[in-house]
Order: structure tokens, then C-alpha cells, then sequence
């Protein structure tokens, strides 16, 4: 037999110091220290799992996309905004109309259309690297600059009119443009916040634009009669896109908060959903009403301003909700923004739609909650309310003891 040959390399691992200088690695060894020393590094900058980290703008995760009750909520009804449904034949019909809003908005702001087109030409390089590579790979840079300049343009020029009322003068379609408002808030469909606001600085009224973005949103929250407006944050610039600033503004957390002697806050972890039966962690709102427990509104939109408060009777507040065509799209593609695997976040959409998911079991509780002051619905009957919560949370993660110390006590 031959000797057993040396091999060329060898790996001197020191016991207590790491020192690089001492480690002699292969290629591969080189490769997997790299991909460690990247997570570790990621793990050290964001200690504090509810802080949000720079995702990229994706496609929906697997795992809701292949669920046939579930697809229907993430793909654009009418206009593709980005790459990433670019080129649908689907979606053609709105190329035009995107075409038509960005020059008004070049003629209303008195641009020239070059000037916008090579600034953001000039940061191609940077808009690219909010995208996954994969999913834009197929697109040459100018094809890129013209999409984001075209794209941005019409959608900021959209907003505007929207919150000032003055859709007519937008000469669209107006099923076009309700529809369009949906896709705005589809993952899929998400431009860069850095390309909106290269836009709005290069225009003199940019401030003008900036408010517009504001109360957009707002206006998307704050639907519900009654609830108060909560105030809009001043830096949008931290904002990956439209979906996230939406996701931020509905977890704000309020400015008072209840004594935690006898409350608990449940809009901050996860809640469980799972099998109806064997998992459900909380009593339908017909239940609690029957045990003596009062539900009422909150005084807030936060999806955080749930607690229950133990006196002389239980009371439960939840937020105000309206419930239309697009409650499910939205809902949907925020629970899919916060299962994007590079997000870390605290869950709180899906926590919010896990504890709304408890409350309903079928019609009879959604007649309460309207009866509560708590939903309004836009959509259809109540059957139809009970059957989207009960869907849209099909594939939510369990977990059947993190609210155990609070329905233990509405139990008592």
C-alpha cells in the first residue's frame, strides 16, 4: 500500500483567541467563516428582536404563496409597480395610464423629464440593491432607471390627487384607480422609499408631496369613525417602502399606557392560530360577553392599543377596524412582509390578526363586534367577515402558551 499522502492545508484552530493570522483554510472553510462572521455581525447589530432591519424588497414567501385560499391576495389587480411583475401582459392596460401621470407630474412641478431620469440613473446602482439580484437580473440598467423614473413619477403624482380629492382631474379610469390604490400595498409591488424621496427633494414643493404620503396613510388607518389620528412620523426617509411605512404607522405604539397592575398588553407577541380546536388561546367575543366580560373600543388605531383591565368587570379593548374588498390584500401582504426572512421584526400584524382570529368564530361574533362599536363592515354579511379572518390565518405560527397568563384571568 501506498503511504496516506499529507494533505496541503491544515487548520490550526487556537483554543481561547481568534486569530486569523493562525487559521490556514481552504476555499470552502474560507466561504462558510464568511457567511459566519456576516450573521454574527448582523446578530450584534440587532440585539433587540423588535427592531426592523433593512430588508430587501421580494417576492411573498413560499409558504403563504402556494396556499390556493391565500394566493389571490398578492398579486396586482390592475398596474405593476417595479420590477418585479413588469412586462405582466395582464397588467398592460396601465402602462399608459402610469405613462400619463408621470408626465403631469414632470409638467405640474415643471421638471424636465431628463433631469429626473438621470438622477436617478446616477443612483441605479444603490435602488438595485434593495431588490434581490435574482429578481432583477434580467433588467439592463437603463431599462431600470426609465421603470423607477416612470413608476415613482406616477404613483407620488396619484397620491397627491388622491388626498386632495381631485381624482377627476387625473383623467383615469376610476376603477383603475381604486384598484391601483390596492396594489400599492402589494409586497411584490413596492418601489424603493430612497427613489420617492430622490423625487421629492428634486421638486420645489417636495413638502407638499411629503404630507401627501402622510396622510395617504393615515387615511388608511384612521378610517374608522372615531378613533384618534395618531401623529405621522417625521422620518419617512427610514421607510423601506409604502407597505412598511403602512406596517409602522399601525404599530405606533400610544402614548399612554395602561397600569400593568391590572392590564395586559397582548398586541406585542405572537399569537396563536393553528388548528381552531386544539390550539385557540382565547374565548370568541360571544364567549366573553356571556362570561360578563365588557368589549369595547379603543381609544387609538395602534394595532398595539389592545388590553384587558380586571375591576369591579372585565373589559376588553381592541381597536376600531373597517372591513371592505381590500382588508384581506392589505392584511395579507403585511403578515408576508413580516415572514420575509431577512425582516426581523416582532410580529405584531400577525400578532394583531391571530388575536382578531380568536375573537371570531362566525357570524354571530362579528354581529357583536359591530353591535360593540368595533367593525364596520364594508364587504358583504357577516358570514363573509367570519370566513376571511378564519382563512387568512390558516397558516399563521401557533404558539398556545404565550397568552396563557391573560385568558387564565378572563377565565376566573
Amino acid at each position: 500500500m501506498f503511504p496516506k499522502e499529507e494533505s496541503s492545508w491544515e487548520i490550526q484552530l487556537p483554543l481561547h483567541d481568534c486569530n486569523e493570522e493562525e487559521l490556514r483554510l481552504s476555499n470552502r472553510e474560507e466561504q462558510n467563516f464568511r457567511s459566519f462572521r456576516a450573521l454574527k455581525e448582523s446578530s450584534n447589530n440587532n440585539s433587540d428582536p423588535t427592531q426592523s432591519s433593512k430588508p430587501l424588497i421580494q417576492r411573498v414567501p413560499s409558504i403563504l404563496r402556494e396556499n390556493e385560499d391565500l394566493k389571490k391576495y398578492f398579486e396586482p389587480r390592475v398596474v405593476a409597480i417595479g420590477p418585479l411583475h413588469h412586462g405582466n401582459p395582464r397588467l398592460h392596460q396601465a402602462e399608459k395610464a402610469k405613462l400619463k401621470l408621470a408626465v403631469q407630474f414632470t409638467n405640474e412641478h415643471g421638471i424636465c423629464e431628463h433631469v429626473l431620469y438621470k438622477r436617478i440613473k446616477n443612483e441605479i446602482e444603490d435602488l438595485k440593491n434593495c431588490y434581490r439580484k435574482k429578481d432583477i437580473e434580467e433588467y439592463e440598467d437603463e431599462e431600470l432607471a426609465w421603470m423607477f423614473f416612470v413608476d415613482g413619477c406616477a404613483v407620488l403624482h396619484a397620491i397627491h390627487y388622491w388626498t386632495q380629492e381631485k381624482q377627476k382631474e387625473l383623467n383615469i379610469k376610476v376603477d383603475l384607480l381604486a384598484f391601483a390604490q390596492i396594489d400599492l400595498f402589494m409586497l411584490e409591488n413596492q418601489l424603493p422609499f430612497r427613489l420617492l424621496d430622490l423625487l421629492m427633494i428634486s421638486v420645489k414643493n417636495g413638502e407638499d408631496l411629503r404630507n401627501s404620503i402622510n396622510k395617504f396613510i393615515n387615511d388608511m388607518i384612521t378610517v374608522a369613525a372615531g378613533n384618534e389620528q395618531l401623529p405621522a412620523k417625521e422620518d419617512q426617509e427610514q421607510s423601506h417602502h409604502l407597505l412598511g411605512l403602512l406596517r409602522e404607522r399601525l404599530l405606533v405604539k400610544p402614548e399612554t399606557t395602561p397600569n400593568k397592575d391590572n392590564h395586559w398588553w397582548i398586541g406585542d407577541k405572537l399569537l396563536s392560530c393553528g388548528p381552531k380546536e386544539a390550539n385557540k388561546t382565547f374565548r370568541s367575543i360571544n364567549e366573553l360577553t356571556e362570561a360578563g366580560v365588557c368589549v369595547i373600543p379603543s381609544e387609538t388605531s395602534s394595532l398595539r392599543d389592545i388590553h384587558f383591565s380586571v375591576r369591579f368587570l372585565g373589559t376588553l379593548k381592541v381597536p376600531r377596524i373597517v372591513v371592505d374588498d381590500s382588508t384581506g390584500a392589505k392584511f395579507m401582504n403585511l403578515v408576508a412582509y413580516e415572514m420575509c426572512p431577512d425582516f426581523e421584526n416582532d410580529f405584531g400584524v400577525t400578532s394583531y390578526l391571530c388575536f382578531l382570529d380568536s375573537l371570531i368564530d362566525t357570524a354571530r361574533d362579528v354581529k357583536q363586534l359591530r353591535h360593540s362599536g368595533m367593525l364596520l363592515n364594508h364587504m358583504g354579511s357577516d358570514e363573509d367577515v367570519a370566513n376571511l379572518f378564519n382563512t387568512i390565518t390558516t397558516d399563521l405560527v401557533p404558539d398556545p402558551g404565550m397568552y396563557k397568563q391573560v385568558t387564565d384571568d378572563i377565565r376566573k
